[in-house]
């Protein structure tokens, strides 16, 4: 019986969604393939047919193509990609939505002309400028933060001029990822970094994630002219930062962090922030820390010896001070407290 025209037509569009499906399916088959191919590339990275293959991939219109070898790129000391990889950047950026998904690529090349000094200002203007919404479940979403935070690092890596004022900008930028990316690269400023984490800290932020990086940031530029303003935060009407504040005091490894920090603790009868100080009183590592820990233990009190005992975690390999622990606890609890260090020694 003849086909008519109506079954024709659907016959038609049946041959050709099949057609493109496996279009489609060798396309990504072959992308699959070229991305396994660079990933052997990376065991001999100094070779010169490596270094020629990734220049041939790093030309490619596919951006994960791309991104996988400015991954292995970003490794490879003494390399002369940087016009490959600023040409990559700049194709990405047009049409990037629909070139670069999730900014893949340009994030990628970024993080492997930071390892290789490129001096490019322009670039990394134009990247801590870029911002990229895309569709997502239920609205859009801006996936250029991290590139932005990025080409901040870069900014500041070169020395540029305008660094400084793109950071005051980047501090304020819509998404969390790029403001903590904006106080990372100030942490690398010098003094001249100080009075924005500072004024970022007193005016607050809707993410204690970049409170966290402020606070770290100041302690990493000048630790001991940072110490009272951080020392500052570590109190109870700081929920949201007294740990972090404490944690970057003692990661600083100054003299007299063990005395300022059990002062706090003294100071007040709030049983959480309490518990949260003794982490970073172990951290100190100081003897009147390993001291200030037992006594904790020999005290009792559950939820303080509980969380002493898991802050020993710090002093794994230390038989002295896991044999003191033990003899210091006692009480009702002894049993339940014994278990938990058990546990942390193993």
């Amino acid at each position: 019986m003849p086909l008519t025209r109506r079954d024709q037509a659907k016959l038609f569009h049946t041959l050709l969604a099949g057609g493109q499906v496996r279009s489609t399916l060798a396309k990504a088959s072959s992308i699959e393939d070229r991305i396994a191919e660079i990933a052997t590339l990376g065991e001999t990275p100094d070779a010169p047919e490596t270094r020629k293959q990734l220049r041939k991939h790093l030309a490619s219109k596919t951006s994960l193509i791309v991104a996988r070898s400015a991954e292995i790129i970003a490794r490879i000391e003494d390399h002369d990609f940087n016009p490959d990889l600023i040409a990559a950047f700049h194709r990405f950026m047009t049409d990037p939505v629909k070139t670069d998904k999730g900014c893949a690529a340009k994030i990628a090349v970024v993080k492997a002309l930071l390892a290789s000094d490129c001096d490019d200002e322009a670039l990394f203007r134009i990247g801590i400028r870029h911002v990229q919404p895309e569709p997502t479940w239920g609205g859009r979403a801006d996936t250029a933060a991290p590139l932005r935070a990025l080409c901040g690092l870069g900014m500041v890596q070169l020395g540029a001029p305008e660094a400084m004022n793109e950071l005051a900008a980047l501090l304020a930028d819509n998404e969390p990822d790029a403001r903590i990316g904006a106080a990372a690269a100030l942490g690398h400023c010098g003094p001249t970094g100080a009075p924005l984490l500072r004024f970022k800290l007193l005016t607050g932020d809707d993410e204690p994630a970049v409170l966290a990086e402020c606070l770290t940031a100041l302690m990493n530029l000048s630790s001991s002219a940072s110490f009272e303003f951080v020392a500052g935060f570590v109190d109870p009407k700081y929920p949201l930062l007294y740990e972090h504040a404490a944690l970057a005091l003692a990661e600083s490894r100054l003299p007299g962090i063990f005395e300022v920090l059990h002062e706090k603790w003294t100071a007040t009868f709030d049983r959480e922030f309490k518990q949260t100080l003794l982490l970073p009183i172990a951290l100190t590592r100081s003897d009147d820390a390993r001291n200030f820990l037992i006594e904790v233990l020999e005290i009792g009190e559950l939820k303080l010896a509980t969380a002493a005992i898991a802050t020993l975690g710090i002093y794994r390999e230390d038989a002295s001070m896991r044999k003191r622990a033990e003899e210091a606890i006692g009480g009702p609890n002894k049993s339940q407290l014994l278990a938990a260090l058990r546990r942390v020694f193993e």
